[in-house]
């Protein structure tokens, strides 16, 4: 069995932590492409070198671009390098370019994609990542679902039950992982941990204005890995000193494990990253979500009562710092951490078997 898998950006990344070792113990041949959409060293090369997983066989090198220029140059490259290789199946991950791009090169060459992540909505048609799932979803032969709500979106959406599984969140079999083999202690610490790299966001003087007046107005300690487009734009919009001097702490962008390590100490998390939310959650910290309802998916984590949408507003987010708690119970919505082994004996005999045949 012969899988390609495109990778482009730090989620991705992370995704295929614990997929490409089960590769490996199950005899399984895995190509692995890095598009290149994140592409300095520490949003890209670190992860692999601090998570073990192989040096990519191909880049694309593809680099910043708008949207459209972006998605083309992958479906280009995805398509030469699927013809070379001739996989019985691609993997991909998540809802960024990367993952729509490589189904869609995929979809024409008749060649089976498999979507890990498939199924998360926020029902805001116009939202790059919304347009990015539901495109891969109803391209992908196989879908594997993190949450049960997921599941019910592609079942709604008239995706072939056959094909669709709830398997739980690929994130929380990687971060329970980490916690474990480095022995990081889960702790309400004496600092929050942010993130803010959405270009609503990070492209909208306004927004981060308000964003970055909250968290100072609370005075409390934050730590701030920073986004290079986000440290940009603070630097072109005045604010960056500012910043250095209150209670916000910059860092560089962080490998992974050093980003659970992070997370594993903060009291609380402030971030407009889909991903981040579901790590905080995953480690039971209460989470400030910097995004209005358009960019709320993951619902689940609020219907729970474990985030405050603050959206880009100071007061809201000064005051969900100093008082926000969850209420009730923490359900387990991202599985048991287990969906790595099930995605794999699932691949396995859904194709292992049918080219044995």
């Amino acid at each position: 069995m012969k899988v390609v898998t495109v990778l482009g950006t730090r989620p991705n990344f992370n995704k295929e932590m614990l997929i490409n070792r089960l590769f490996k113990e199950k005899g399984v041949k895995e190509i692995i492409v890095n598009t290149g959409q994140h592409y300095d060293y520490e949003m890209c090369k670190i992860f692999f070198d601090q998570l073990d997983i192989p040096e990519p066989d191909y880049n694309f090198n593809i680099g910043s671009g708008l949207h459209g220029e972006q998605t083309a140059k992958i479906i280009m490259e995805t398509e030469k390098l699927l013809l070379k290789e001739k996989p019985d199946f691609i993997l991909v991950y998540g809802d960024v370019d990367t993952t729509m791009g490589a189904a869609i090169a995929a979809a024409k060459l008749k060649i089976p994609t498999v979507h890990i992540e498939g199924g998360p909505r926020n029902r805001y048609r116009y939202m790059p990542e919304e347009i990015n799932r539901i495109v891969t979803d109803h391209i992908a032969e196989l879908n594997f679902a993190p949450t049960r709500e997921s599941y019910d979106n592609l079942i709604k959406e008239n995706i072939p039950k056959e094909n669709c599984f709830f398997v739980g969140d690929i994130m929380k079999d990687n971060i329970l992982y980490i916690i474990n083999k480095f022995r990081f202690p889960v702790v309400r610490g004496d600092y929050h941990v942010a993130t803010v790299h959405r270009a609503e966001n990070s492209d909208s003087k306004k927004r981060l204005t308000e964003i970055f007046e909250g968290m100072i107005m609370s005075k409390e300690k934050i730590i701030l890995p920073l986004h290079p487009r986000t440290r940009k734009n603070l630097e072109r919009f005045g604010m960056l000193k500012r910043i250095e001097k209150s209670n916000i702490m910059i860092t560089k962008p962080l490998g992974y494990v050093d980003f659970v390590k992070l997370l594993a100490g903060a009291n609380k998390v402030l971030s407009d990253s889909g991903g981040v939310r579901r790590e905080a959650y995953i480690l039971g910290k209460p989470l400030i979500v910097l995004i209005d309802e358009k960019g709320l998916w993951w619902p689940e984590i609020q219907q729970a009562g474990w985030s405050f949408v603050a959206g880009p507003g100071r007061k809201k987010i000064k005051d969900a710092i100093k008082n926000f708690e969850p209420k009730g119970t923490r359900p387990e919505i991202f599985g048991d951490g287990r969906a790595a082994k099930r995605i794999v004996d699932i691949l396995i005999e859904r194709y292992g078997k049918k080219k044995a045949k």
